[in-house]
């Protein structure tokens, strides 16, 4: 079926240009090749009669007859024009833009709810991250409690008979050696569950147990001197 319609655009160095379809059709393109060569090259605004097919997947004007000028003869391509091949050449712009209307649309909804589920999971992520840190800190604060009230309850040092005969008995002082190697002022210890002499690495480690951590064994007869009996330290 022939459709007719004015020549909206047209590029001279490209050879195309397309076609205002009269009724309710979308632009139709043509080239060149499918134009008739009497007459001089297509004019803005020119009154055309054409048939709509398929070239190579695309759809495009041919057997365009030039209105305007109705005397001119031209032969044309062999398209044939019947109704069988109308139905499958014949190309409705309008609902083919709706189409892709409706593909664009589906394909943005569809974008938009997998950024929205990788928004939420990220947030979730987030959270329980935060909750793990919480929780972290609120573990080490009651270790450290612990810590401070074990340290806090020490038990009271009593001295030994013999050990309070030397206190109050006058003698020459004495210098004690230990084979042990020396412990700077500035260092430090901490109650890490030893309890035993064997376990200590000096003497000054071994007192600062006895009088610091609780449930130490390093002190016998309860005299504050711990390690009496380890031949280390004699």
């Amino acid at each position: 079926m022939f459709l007719e319609g004015k020549i909206k655009k047209y590029n001279t160095e490209r050879g195309f240009g397309f076609i205002d379809v009269d009724g309710d059709h979308a632009d139709v393109f043509f080239h060149i090749k499918d134009f008739p060569k009497t007459a001089g090259e297509p004019k803005i605004g020119e009154k055309l009669k054409f048939l709509i097919v398929e070239d190579n997947g695309k759809f495009k004007a041919a057997n365009i007859v030039r209105l305007d000028l109705k005397t001119v003869s031209t032969n044309y391509p062999n398209y044939s024009d019947n109704g069988a091949s109308d139905s499958k050449l014949m190309l409705k712009p309008t609902q083919s833009s709706k189409k892709g209307l409706t593909f664009t649309i589906v394909g943005l909804i569809i974008i938009a709810i997998l950024a929205r589920l990788v928004f939420q999971k990220y947030q979730t992520f987030q959270q329980a991250k935060a909750l793990k840190t919480a929780q972290l800190i609120e573990e080490q604060k009651r270790i450290v409690e612990q810590q401070r009230e074990a340290v806090g309850e020490l038990p009271e040092v009593k001295l030994s008979e013999k050990t309070e005969h030397a206190l109050k008995a006058p003698s020459t002082p004495q210098v004690q050696t230990y084979n042990a190697s020396p412990v700077t002022a500035t260092q430090k210890f901490s109650c890490d569950g030893r309890q035993h002499c064997s376990q200590m690495r000096s003497l000054e480690e071994a007192r600062w147990f006895v009088r610091n951590c609780p449930n130490t064994k390093m002190d016998g007869d309860n005299d504050g001197e711990p390690c009496e009996n380890d031949s280390r330290w004699r």
